[in-house]
């Protein structure tokens, strides 16, 4: 359980991977908690270091 929570992403590092500004008015909670639930899962499965690698390609395309 403890090497699930290290690999799990904070929604500050989210946001800096997206450039997403924390003081979006646009951005309401649940949805900051369901993307943030997303792509744990995924990390979950995959691992932190292939979803950086995906989130940096998809960002820089």
């Amino acid at each position: 359980m403890a090497e699930t929570q290290d690999q799990s992403f904070e929604w500050n590092e989210v946001a800096d991977l997206f450039g997403i500004e924390e003081e979006n008015p646009d951005l309401v909670e649940a949805e900051r908690d369901r993307i943030l639930e997303r792509i744990n899962s995924l990390t979950d499965r995959y691992g932190r270091e292939y979803i950086i690698k995906k989130i940096t390609l998809q960002t820089t395309h």
